[in-house]
């Protein structure tokens, strides 16, 4: 059955731009075009779309009323906004609808692959649960402008890493915070680093991009708004997760981009917690207490309390910023990667198993019941005897970061 797609742009040649594009799809798509707002929610009262497509600015009803719209009358499509980088900001404040943002103009491959992106999380974007939630969010953090940035350098033929260091070096902020970061007992140098061009030469684009982006995100966030939820561990924390994932990604001689994505799922598998907590600040302290008391995981009580755990709204919000699938499902099942339908190494199976780990070796919180390893998923993928040699190299990258943060 083909996928029904909407494409809807007030402007004539940008319709008929899309038809020439996407000429070669018509076997694999139903595609419709409309002119305005109206006439598209004319075309899904007369039968439901799989995906919907709106330019942002159009006369009338403009793309926010009518992806809102749209979401009411055809809550199972997957919603996508077109729009200038000057709207960026704006759209992923306040068009909740929205469960993807592409800049305008698009190219045709970009586009294609963000329609496929967005089929392939679905169970993400259409979760009753995480939608309720983020229906409630006031706070919802935005991509960071330097990571965005980044990857339009990185998409050109053959960047230089001397156009990366320069790129980051215009932000003072985020030079500082990753030479910070660098410079800390995570990482464990031998060496000073003393500017983004020697973070780039030593660590490689692959640990900057995904820097740049865990750095980008934390930032957002104060300590003042976390009385009872301690930031710089939970930062802690995830930094050493994604380290471990990379570790154990590379120890199975994972492909460079497997190694980035468990890295950069690592890095961000609790960012949904932050996101609840600056949002719900009262109910998430009901979390943490019945955490500390006993009385179940961290995902149980979110999901009591909220109806939601911080794994689906953290993907979910990295989703809506266009993550790459792989990061996106690892960080949506990092405590239930049971769920999912691909037996065999991925970063899933990696920030699963390093999540576990950077508990068992870096106690944060004692008292806290932890998820248990999923040992019939570890088992259907073939990799459960991997389990004492994954533990041993974890607990030797540990302890290598703490004897260096005591040297």
């Amino acid at each position: 059955m083909k996928t029904r797609i909407l494409f809807v742009d007030d402007e004539p040649n940008v319709l008929s731009a899309l038809r020439r594009m996407f000429h070669d799809m018509r076997g694999e798509w139903d595609m419709a075009f409309a002119s305005d707002g109206a006439a598209g929610l004319a075309m899904i009262a007369e039968q439901p779309f799989d995906v919907v497509v709106a330019d942002m600015r159009m006369p009338g009803m403009d793309g926010a009323m009518f992806l809102r719209e749209a979401q009411i009358r055809n809550p199972g499509a997957i919603r996508i906004v077109l729009s200038g980088h000057s709207d960026r900001e704006m759209i992923l404040q306040t068009v909740r609808p929205a469960h993807q943002f592409l800049p305008k103009p698009c190219q045709p491959a970009e586009l294609k692959a963000a329609i496929a992106r967005s089929l392939g999380l679905r169970e993400v974007f259409l979760d009753e649960r995480v939608k309720n939630v983020v229906a409630r969010l006031d706070r919802l953090p935005t991509v960071p402008r330097l990571y965005a940035a980044l990857l339009d350098l990185l998409s050109c033929e053959d960047p230089s890493m001397r156009e990366v260091a320069g790129l980051i070096a215009q932000d003072v902020g985020m030079s500082a915070g990753i030479l910070k970061l660098v410079n800390s007992a995570f990482f464990g140098l031998r060496t000073h680093v003393s500017s983004p061009a020697h973070a780039v030469n030593l660590l490689g684009l692959e640990v900057i991009k995904a820097l740049v982006l865990g750095v980008g995100l934390f930032d957002r966030f104060r300590k003042e708004d976390f009385r009872d939820f301690d930031l710089e561990k939970l930062w802690a924390h995830s930094f050493g997760t994604g380290r471990l994932a990379r570790l154990i990604a590379v120890g199975e001689g994972a492909p460079g981009a497997i190694q980035e994505h468990c890295y950069i799922a690592g890095l961000l598998h609790d960012v949904g917690k932050l996101v609840m907590a600056t949002n719900f600040p009262d109910a998430y302290r009901e979390v943490i207490a019945a955490c500390q008391e006993g009385r179940g995981t961290v995902l149980d009580m979110e999901r009591q309390v909220f109806g939601a755990s911080h794994a689906e709204v953290g993907a979910y919000l990295l989703g809506l910023w266009g993550v790459d699938d792989p990061v996106v499902r690892a960080v949506y099942l990092h405590h239930e990667p049971g769920r999912d339908r691909w037996a065999g190494f991925s970063p899933l199976l990696a920030v699963h198993v390093a999540n576990r780990f950077e508990h068992e070796l870096v106690v944060i919180s004692r008292g806290y019941a932890l998820n248990p390893l999923d040992e019939l998923y570890l088992a259907a993928s073939g990799l459960s005897e991997r389990l004492p040699a994954w533990r041993e190299a974890c607990a030797a990258e540990v302890a290598r970061g703490q004897a260096a943060g005591e040297a």
